[in-house]
């Protein structure tokens, strides 16, 4: 597996807009479909890890997963305004405290996913704020980034000492590329974003059964590793939505929803017999805080997908997955009066409190804007 793993004083932990009183009601009746709610419950809870240990971030050594918590944030704030407008100052924070953990200037470092997590990140503020700040810091990311194009298979490399050429790298590379395109215009963004998807699925990283591997082994004649990854399905899902958008181009979709298709079918090696998203890792209850945020980029993926190219399947499958973790994953505890809802990492059940953090809180997020946006 190719990833590397690594009290502000603001008032982000203001009561949320529904009170305890009935949140408590609401929780007793374990309606999993309130799909508003129960995020309101989520991230509340994943908001008290902000911050307790490393300034600018949640948890602890929580750096690229803590972008994609700033990602389904900001998507859960466009979703929901009024929370938003409680808890909307966690941005700015985080753009000026959080580079201080590793010296991670601009939020650059020696691995290229870890950039495009926040690269993509950045995008989703910008989208919800409005703000050029953000954009900005996403194509200062960017440019860094095109700086690992050259490996001797093609695309980017997953790091800058040149060791392994990542799916997910060049899955979030090609989806900032092309996000950028949509949102700044200009210069190379769109012709670099469609030449590397081009790669990808010439590169032999994408099987004939539409299932995305690892990536390829550089030092070995480009030989595949065939680990197979929730994420490394989802991220290019949303590439393929940000390429649509900028291109018009129906055969983004199409090659989308072969990956899709395959990855949703029950019984597949990422999918239970019963439809519920499964990485390798949940079925032995092993997953660290790396895997544990795999699901949540998958179904932030399938999420994009289906806004730009609705599907019923797709549709199912995200509220059946934002469903099984609420009736399955799901800890209620009542905390000085006001309910915490805690999700584990297993979105099938059963709840292990040893697998329940800020990274299941925050894959679990992605879960439920999934199913809220696809059903507003």
């Amino acid at each position: 597996m190719y990833i590397n793993t690594k009290h502000l004083g603001i008032a982000l932990l203001a009561p949320s807009l529904v009170a305890a009183n009935s949140m408590k009601t609401l929780l007793s009746k374990r309606d999993a479909t309130t799909y508003e709610q129960n995020a309101v419950c989520t991230a509340d809870q994943l908001l008290r890890s902000y911050g307790t240990v490393n300034t600018g971030l949640f948890g602890q050594d929580l750096w690229w997963q803590s972008g994609n918590f700033i990602s389904a944030l900001a998507t859960f704030f466009q979703l929901d305004p009024n929370y938003g407008s409680i808890h909307n100052n966690i941005f700015a924070t985080t753009l000026s405290e959080a580079p201080g953990y590793g010296n991670y200037a601009n939020f650059l470092n020696g691995w290229y996913d870890d950039e495009g997590w926040w690269g993509n990140a950045f995008l989703d503020v910008y989208d919800y704020t409005s703000d050029s700040t953000y954009l900005n810091q996403a194509i200062t990311i960017y440019n860094d980034i095109v700086g690992g194009l050259g490996t001797p298979c093609g695309g980017i490399w997953w790091d800058k000492d040149h060791t392994y050429v990542a799916a997910i790298s060049n899955g979030l590379y090609t989806e900032l590329a092309a996000g950028l395109a949509n949102r700044a215009g200009g210069g190379s963004y769109l012709a670099n974003a469609e030449a590397n998807w081009n790669w990808f699925f010439s590169s032999g990283i994408v099987g004939s059964d539409n299932i995305v591997r690892d990536g390829l082994n550089s030092d070995d004649s480009c030989s595949l590793n065939g680990n197979v990854f929730t994420y490394n399905q989802g991220v290019i899902l949303g590439a393929a939505a940000e390429l649509y958008k900028a291109t018009g181009n129906q055969t983004y979709l199409a090659t989308a929803a072969a990956l899709a298709d395959a990855s949703t079918a029950s019984g597949s090696d990422l999918t239970s017999s019963s439809g519920i998203l499964t990485e390798g890792c949940d079925k032995s209850a092993s997953c660290d805080t790396t895997a544990e945020m795999f699901k949540g980029a998958y179904i932030r993926g399938l999420r994009k997908l289906q806004l730009v190219d609705p599907e019923s399947n797709w549709l199912n499958y995200i509220t059946a997955n934002a469903q099984s973790l609420w009736n399955n994953d799901l800890s209620v505890q009542n905390v000085n009066g006001e309910s915490e809802c805690i999700v584990g990492s297993a979105w099938a059940g059963p709840f292990n409190s040893n697998q329940a953090n800020a990274v299941t809180q925050g894959a679990a997020l992605d879960a439920l804007n999934a199913a809220l946006a696809a059903t507003q």
